[in-house]
């Protein structure tokens, strides 16, 4: 009996030996805070051998069986999460198999700017995401998957709501898309329909209209002054002479136009088209959309010009406006612009490029346009930062 007894001790105080050791192997940490982490990616469908390999093959797990015999003893094998991890050299199995239980993903930190089309957004998916561009392009492209969004249009440009997203890994072109639309409906539900019932425009003129405010604004600060010149346009009758729906009939080209460019054939070219163009040109923010459904009040302006500083010179009536564009160019006035202006031209009669791109007629006899071969001057058009 006596002999029984000790035998059962010994065993006891060695599973407790083996219990206190398989611990420390299993909390041990030999890292050291500060190190390199290592991408580690768990694909949808991968098995536990394959994650356990996976962990090995980068040289995050030194010891697989302990590993294995940890997750079977505490029944979490079928619990491994998808995603992108982060890993030191020497982490312990316990820090290692508990971020994989519970899901400590790395997010991907996608930043979409404000005023891309869909062509650009697609690269910043690819480069920040990992999505395919052509995946991405393809998708906003459709109509079919348009509709399925609620989105009454050819296409997802200018519903693309630009902003910070965190996307896990993987994600898919249709998922992001899908965020993107959700996150203009939630901004536009909360902040922008409330004003826009008052100007009488459906959503699609709404968010095209904000687009060509969106291209033409630096400063967000002006974007209601801006807005306002186009509703003034619209009310009237008059061309909107936007450069930038030029620019978009072009693909979507990041230069200053040419003389040429504005006899483009396309309904998005504002010099030979009236009101507004099919549809939006890029996806504007926050600040753009509620500037088109809030512009500023009784300006009675129809014209803005670049002041070289990224801010605009805004005038009531084309002569204000040639004096502008003089004084900003040369300094003072002469006085043949002090004469009444000549009238608008008709749509056949496409003038040269304008300095703000906002739809002044054509400018006077003495002024000769711009030649096919030589941009604007750079005062004309300064670049957004």
């Amino acid at each position: 009996m006596k002999h029984a007894s000790m035998t059962v001790a010994l065993i006891a105080a060695a599973l407790f030996l083996a219990a206190v050791h398989f611990s420390w192997l299993y909390c041990r940490d030999t890292g050291h805070a500060d190190a390199t982490r290592i991408e580690v990616k768990v694909a949808p469908g991968m098995t536990f051998a394959q994650v356990s390999d996976l962990l090995v093959e980068q040289g995050i797990l030194s010891n697989p069986g302990l590993f294995r015999w940890a997750a079977w003893l505490t029944r979490r094998e079928d619990d491994i999460r998808t995603g992108r991890y982060l890993f030191r050299h020497g982490e312990s199995v316990r820090r290692i198999l508990g971020k994989l239980v519970r899901g400590e993903v790395e997010f991907w930190r996608v930043v979409v700017p404000e005023g891309l089309h869909i062509a650009e957004i697609a690269s910043v998916m690819e480069r920040q995401a990992e999505i395919d561009s052509a995946a991405f392009d393809s998708i906003a492209r459709d109509q079919r998957f348009a509709a399925a969004l609620g989105i009454r249009a050819p296409s997802l440009e200018g519903y693309l709501f630009p902003d910070t997203y965190l996307f896990s890994w993987p994600v898919t072109a249709e998922q992001a898309a899908r965020r993107m639309v959700r996150r203009f409906r939630d901004v536009y539900s909360l902040m922008v329909a409330p004003a826009a019932d008052s100007t009488g425009m459906e959503l699609g003129d709404i968010v095209t209209l904000a687009s060509i405010v969106q291209a033409e604004a630096v400063f967000d600060s002006e974007m209601p002054r801006i807005a306002a010149v186009y509703h003034n346009r619209l009310e009237a009758g008059m061309r909107l002479e936007a450069d930038p729906t030029v620019a978009y009939s072009l693909g979507g080209v990041r230069r200053a136009l040419r003389l040429r460019d504005l006899r483009v054939d396309s309904p998005y070219n504002t010099y030979r088209v009236r009101g507004l163009p099919p549809g939006p040109i890029c996806s504007p923010g926050k600040s753009a959309l509620l500037a088109a459904v809030s512009p500023s009040r009784n300006t009675g302006e129809f014209y803005f010009v670049a002041d070289g500083t990224g801010r605009h010179l805004f005038s009531r009536n084309y002569e204000d406006h040639l004096r502008a564009k003089h004084r900003i160019r040369y300094g003072a006035v002469p006085a043949s612009l002090r004469e009444d202006p000549p009238s608008e031209p008709s749509a056949a009669e496409i003038p040269g490029p304008d300095a703000a791109g906002t739809g002044s007629p054509a400018p006077p006899r003495q002024e000769a346009a711009q030649p096919d071969s030589a941009p604007p001057p750079a005062w004309e058009k300064p670049p957004r930062p």
